[in-house]
């Protein structure tokens, strides 16, 4: 019995604890950032200060100094994940202080000048992350130039400064473009919706008007046939046309339908139009008016919203360009940007392209420099269809 109460008590102050540390989880790091633990395990690197003060270890008010220092920093730390675009910019300067106080006790206080730049990433655009991280270079060097600093003190500071925090705002950059495209896309999907019911609607109305009201005229015609003792075969005739014509409009109706299955080049502009508005990028097109295919036009359609993805998630563009020509049966389709590359990889989604336009009787090519093209180009044989 009193083994059981223990072990009951046991894990009540286990969950006791358990919720205590989420509670103070909680109130250090926002939940909607969900970022787990990763900022506890960046903390590690601060071992680079203590392993200074661990070698040339303070006297005196020294002591109270590392003590205050360590726990503002700790509180800038964590404060960062709060703040504002403007507060952020207060946390940043701060913890650039505490790094230049802290250095004239040990050399390892240049870790503080690293987290400084790497919070630089978290400004909402690059080009303010890149202003915040090149003004915190520059204070490093001057600093260390003023203060005549040792080459063991400024360049790791610089260097890990440098490399940190660019990888930090691209890695950022990166996650707002996810996002961007995560949010386009859900309005994409709620547009694509509310505009299929009103195509679907419309194109219903157009068919089914005039087939039920020749169907509504010759069922009436023939009830009064039948009133009026009309031969059987007369009668018959009727019938056998209305029951042709609900066929007919039933083919219609199920055509109509299955249609917006197929996707379209000018829904997909729309679409990619919207992801590169939240992308801060600005989509050109050229689309010439051309007959195409249900299936032709499906496949460019899906090869543009891929292509244009890519763009979205991976190029450093300001532009995308989208143009779609005929020249004696012979159909080009071009994606292109400002981005350039040594090299570029293949992957999933540029395999799936080559696939799509190989399913036309088309080709990929690809070009890297000076800037990034896709380059479509396949035989328009087929000259029934939609026009674009």
């Amino acid at each position: 019995m009193n083994t059981m109460i223990s072990h009951l008590t046991g894990s009540s102050n286990k969950d006791s604890v358990m919720k205590l540390l989420t509670q103070i989880h909680h109130r250090l790091i926002p939940q909607t950032l969900n970022l787990g633990y990763v900022p506890y395990l960046s903390l590690i690197y601060l071992w680079i200060f203590f392993t200074g003060l661990y070698f040339y270890p303070p006297q005196g008010l020294q002591i109270a100094a590392v003590l205050v220092g360590v726990v503002t920093f700790l509180v800038c730390y964590f404060r960062v994940y709060w703040s504002s675009h403007s507060q952020l910019s207060f946390y940043i300067m701060a913890i650039v202080l505490i790094g230049v106080a802290m250095a004239e006790i040990n050399w390892g206080a240049s870790v503080f000048f690293v987290y400084a730049a790497v919070f630089c990433g978290v400004y909402d655009t690059k080009k303010s992350a890149y202003r915040a991280l090149s003004l915190v270079v520059l204070f490093i060097i001057a600093y260390s130039w003023l203060t005549a600093k040792p080459p063991n003190f400024y360049l790791p500071s610089v260097l890990f400064s440098c490399v940190i925090g660019l990888m930090m705002s691209h890695q950022k950059e990166a996650e707002r473009k996810n996002q961007a495209l995560k949010i386009s896309q859900q309005q994409i999907q709620t547009l694509a919706a509310s505009a299929e019911r009103e195509r679907i609607s419309r194109d219903l109305h157009d068919l089914l008007g005039h087939s039920l009201s020749v169907i509504t005229l010759k069922s009436a015609l023939a009830s009064k046939m039948i009133d009026k003792n009309k031969p059987l075969e007369q009668i018959n005739q009727e019938i056998k046309a209305v029951e042709q014509l609900s066929r007919e409009t039933l083919a219609l109706v199920r055509g109509a339908v299955n249609g917006y299955n197929h996707a379209t080049i000018a829904t997909e502009l729309l679409q990619a139009k919207v992801a590169t508005d939240a992308a801060d990028i600005e989509l050109v097109t050229a689309i010439e008016s051309l007959s195409l295919a249900q299936e032709t036009e499906s496949q460019l359609a899906l090869i543009i919203r891929e292509a244009v993805t890519n763009v979205v998630r991976h190029a450093e563009t300001a532009k995308v360009w989208v143009e779609l020509k005929q020249h004696n049966q012979l159909i080009t389709l071009s994606i292109s940007d400002q981005g350039t590359t040594a090299q570029f990889n293949t992957n999933a989604g540029v395999e799936n392209m080559r696939a799509r336009i190989a399913k036309l009787q088309g080709h990929l090519v690809i070009q890297t420099q000076p800037h990034t093209q896709l380059l479509f180009t396949m035989p328009n044989n087929e000259q029934s269809g939609a026009m674009v």
